[in-house]
C-alpha cells in the first residue's frame, strides 16, 4: 500500500489559507474596539473600494507636525447598499473621525465621521450609541 500525501498537504494548504484570510479580515484583530478615538485632518486620498474602503488624513499633531492616519472603513458596496452618501467626501476637505484605534500606529476603524457643516454619518447608516460609551482620546 503506498502512501498518497498530496490530498493531505492540499488539504493542509487550503485550511491554513482559509485561517491567513481571516485573520487579515479580523476586527479584534486589528482594531481595539474596547476604546474610541477622535482625530481631525484634511483628507488627502479617498478610496472607495473592496475588500475595505479608506481614507488618508493628514493630523496636524500639538508640536504642528503632520501625520499621516489611515481611516479604514467596511466594504465599499455594502456602504453603497446602505446609502453612504460618498459624493459628500472631497480632497482637501475637514473632517472628524470617530472610531476604534488600530493596533497599527496611526491607523482608525470609522465608525463616525462628522463632516464640516457638521453632517454625522457611519458607514452603515444606523443610528450610533451615544459618544462616550467607550473611553478614549487620542
Amino acid at each position: 500500500m503506498t502512501s498518497k500525501p498530496l490530498p493531505l498537504v492540499l488539504t493542509l494548504f487550503i485550511s491554513a489559507g482559509g485561517l491567513v484570510a481571516s485573520a487579515h479580515h479580523s476586527i479584534a484583530v486589528n482594531y481595539d474596539q474596547s476604546r474610541e478615538i477622535t482625530i481631525e485632518g484634511v483628507l488627502t486620498e479617498i478610496k472607495w473600494i473592496n475588500p475595505h474602503a479608506y481614507f488618508r488624513v493628514n493630523v496636524a499633531n500639538p508640536d504642528a507636525s503632520v501625520v499621516e492616519w489611515i481611516a479604514e472603513m467596511g466594504a465599499f458596496n455594502g456602504m453603497k447598499r446602505a446609502g453612504f452618501p460618498t459624493e459628500r467626501f472631497a480632497l482637501g476637505d475637514r473632517v472628524t473621525i470617530i472610531g476604534a484605534p488600530g493596533r497599527r500606529d496611526r491607523t482608525i476603524l470609522l465608525e463616525e465621521t462628522v463632516l464640516k457643516d457638521g453632517t454625522r454619518l457611519n458607514p452603515n447608516m444606523r443610528p450610533r450609541p451615544a459618544s462616550g460609551a467607550r473611553d478614549g482620546g487620542q
